[in-house]
């Protein structure tokens, strides 16, 4: 991640590279840190659809 920046995603501050779009976040359910694609609305609002953990298998919803 070459040009990180910080993105707050369910009220975590989660680092994020504006280039490719790719934002670390923490699964809900086991803290794995997972690479989730994250768009960032005309407002500057992250906007993503979820993602599946890669270490647990859980589901993680946009909302938190």
């Amino acid at each position: 991640m070459d040009q990180e920046r910080t993105i707050i995603l369910g009220g975590v501050e989660c680092d994020y590279d504006p280039q490719t779009r790719i934002a670390l976040v923490y699964c809900a359910n086991c803290s794995e840190r997972n690479e989730v694609e994250v768009w960032l609305a005309d407002d500057g609002r992250p906007e993503y659809a979820g993602f599946v953990c890669e270490k647990c298998g859980f589901f993680n919803t946009p909302e938190g």
